[in-house]
């Protein structure tokens, strides 16, 4: 290369192997040292450069590795014609022969590059100059001209020892380059301005096939004018008599939905009368049977079963709500047929959720007074833009400032909150004391036994009722008996508590 002139330290290319074998050594005593890999493949290029020189001027390392190949193609020939003046053996030794030279001469003619020992330097020194000029030559010579002008461009930035032969030489590409992108580019206008003839004569071609096809198109325009006149006339002729046929359909079909309307208004009107006199003799007949049966008696079979104490301290919206259910059952298990208990069932529940909010609930906000606020503030989960959120609605009964609506409990949130204080909750201990108070001052137990019976009436019949379920007998007296007939009936529980509020 014009590039690098590089200083033969020998006369003869064999005796850089010595020199090479030497700065290997030195190279891997020094491992971390990148002048001496930068020196192994200066080595091999001053080697591989003398090789060329030598080339040049002798005429045998010129053109040996050449000929071989030649004399290897003919011997190739030679054995696929097979010429029966050759032996088939001494056609063999000659192919060996001729390819250990041409493997040797290969070696000998073209040796190793030093890129290797090159790129060894610059992963130890990333700066080191050289190197980078070294790569450039190695890829101007492969004709590589794009990494060769970054090598370079890296070798002059880094100020490597031959920097004003690099410039040089990098000028030298630039202009070749630009050289050769103005040929390209003259020679793709002459390809163009003969695309634009091509195209142009295309065009002309294109319109007078145009003009022919608009001239045809006319005159099938003028036909297929012709064609939908026909077709309309067809089709508006085809339209009237389609109509007539559509209206006598239309005129039969309402005929039937009349005489159908009819008919089923006539059924629809008999079976209305039929359901109203057997509803109206229904009504007569429970009311015959209601009228029968006094609520003064059904009062005094509930007494009986509750007990005078536990009767006295109900409320009386209790004890009506307990009479009225005995009555309708006593008269409903009369009946024949089989009756749905549901808004019997739903009567005691009434019943047990009014004694609840009154014996337990109403009077534990009393009893809370000045810790009110304590009480509130532990149960606050939050706040909306209605109030404060609790986390038991027994919070929200005693907070009546926010919740002034609310004033008592259903039995699911009587449960719920009966279980979270038992349990021990943090959020529901002065309910847990209430309870405890109450139930040492007037005998009542109210445990685990008790959670259970009200989970029963609430999850098992007081939910299914309002979600319109029906209630046979048996279901009924199970909840009877859960409620008030049984010996430990809620309500028996429940009365003695806060027996001095009737006073």
């Amino acid at each position: 290369m014009s590039i690098i002139n590089i200083k033969h330290e020998v006369s003869d290319p064999a005796f850089y192997h010595s020199l090479i074998s030497a700065q290997k050594k030195k190279a891997h005593q020094k491992l971390n040292d990148p002048k001496e890999w930068l020196e192994l493949g200066r080595l091999y290029e001053a080697r591989l450069e003398m090789i060329k020189v030598f080339a040049k001027r002798k005429f045998l390392i010129r053109w040996i590795l050449p000929l071989t190949c030649l004399c290897f193609f003919v011997l190739i020939a030679v054995f696929y014609f097979n010429f029966p003046l050759l032996h088939p053996g001494i056609i063999s030794a000659a192919f060996i022969i001729c390819a250990f030279i041409m493997i040797l001469m290969g070696f000998v003619r073209y040796p190793r590059s030093g890129i290797k020992y090159f790129r060894k330097a610059i992963a130890l020194d990333p700066k080191c100059a050289d190197a980078y000029m070294y790569l450039g030559v190695i890829a101007l010579r492969r004709y590589q001209k794009k990494k060769a002008c970054i090598c370079f461009e890296l070798a002059v930035k880094l100020k490597a020892s031959k920097k004003n032969k690099i410039e040089q030489e990098l000028k030298s590409i630039y202009e070749k380059e630009l050289i050769s992108l103005f040929k390209n580019e003259s020679e793709k206008d002459v390809r163009h301005r003969e695309i634009v003839d091509h195209q142009l004569n295309q065009i002309k071609t294109l319109r007078i096939q145009k003009a022919n096809l608009e001239k045809r198109v006319e005159s099938l325009t003028d036909k297929l004018d012709q064609a939908r006149w026909d077709k309309g006339r067809k089709n508006k002729m085809m339209e009237k008599k389609e109509k007539s046929h559509i209206s006598a359909i239309r005129q039969d079909y309402e005929d039937q939905i009349a005489a159908l309307k009819q008919e089923a208004k006539e059924e629809a009107n008999e079976l209305a009368a039929r359901d109203f006199v057997r509803l109206t003799t229904e009504v007569m007949e429970s009311k015959a049977d209601l009228e029968a049966q006094s609520l003064e008696v059904a009062a005094q079979a509930v007494e009986d079963m509750i007990g005078r104490d536990s009767w006295q301290a109900l409320s009386k919206q209790t004890r009506l709500y307990l009479s009225t259910a005995e009555h309708v059952y006593t008269v409903l298990s009369e009946q024949e047929e089989t009756p749905d208990y549901s808004l019997v069932g739903m009567e005691l529940c009434k019943a047990l959720e009014v004694e609840l909010n009154r014996k337990l609930i109403k009077p534990f906000v009393g009893y809370l007074k000045e810790k009110k606020s304590d009480f509130l503030r532990i149960n606050q989960t939050g706040k909306t833009k209605d109030g404060p959120s609790y986390y038991t609605y027994l919070a929200r009964v005693a907070d009546q400032t926010n919740y002034p609506e609310v004033t008592s409990l259903t039995l699911g949130q009587c449960h719920f909150a009966l279980k979270l204080a038992l349990e021990g909750d943090y959020a529901l201990s002065e309910f847990a004391n209430f309870l405890d108070q109450t139930c040492a001052a007037f005998g009542a137990v109210i445990g685990r036994a008790f959670l259970e019976r009200l989970e029963t009436v609430t999850h098992r019949y007081r939910n299914a009722i309002s979600h319109q379920s029906p209630m046979n007998k048996e279901e009924y007296g199970h909840l009877r008996m859960l409620v008030f007939a049984g010996d430990k009936g809620l309500l028996k529980i429940v009365a003695p508590c806060s027996r001095r509020s009737r006073h």
